[in-house]
């Protein structure tokens, strides 16, 4: 409704909608169990249940563990600091300064880089560091500026 467009107030709001952005991609409904067991399956131990992300994304506890969002984070494919209530600053929409998550989540839906971080996360070390010198090379070959391994472009002196 008038909700379209405006950044999540809290926890349980922000995992909603990764919930649906994921599901979109999956092209089915993904429940609390499904995330739950990815994630105990990758850490080969039980970091979470099902029915304690159900009751976060529904708002009936909000103070996981740093544990918990750091696991929720990289099974969605965000910075942990996503979830982190940030005030918007003051001058939200002055030129220059750096886009609100949920804006910067859309565009990486948009771009399908969520889909393709949750591919990248459980490869090997070794195939990580494969697929990012292929991008590299590709984003040579278009023209585009390096970056660092923070994600920063470099620019190289006269």
């Amino acid at each position: 409704m008038g909700d379209e467009g405006r950044e999540p107030a809290g926890l349980a709001e922000k995992l909603d909608q990764l919930f649906h952005a994921r599901s979109r991609e999956r092209g089915r409904p993904l429940s609390a169990n499904d995330v739950a067991t990815e994630i105990n399956i990758k850490a080969g131990e039980q970091v979470i249940s099902g029915n304690y992300i159900w009751q976060l994304r529904k708002g009936k506890r909000d103070n996981p563990t740093k544990r918990h969002i750091e696991a929720l984070a990289e099974y969605f494919g965000v910075p942990a600091a996503y979830f982190h209530d940030q005030p918007e600053p003051a001058d939200a929409g002055a030129v220059g300064t750096s886009e609100r998550p949920t804006a910067v989540l859309g565009a990486m839906q948009d771009a399908g880089v969520i889909a393709m971080a949750a591919r990248f996360m459980d490869m090997s070390e070794e195939s990580r560091s494969a697929v990012l010198e292929m991008i590299n090379r590709v984003r040579k070959l278009e023209g585009l500026p390096e970056v660092n391994g923070a994600g920063e472009e470099t620019r190289s002196l006269p």
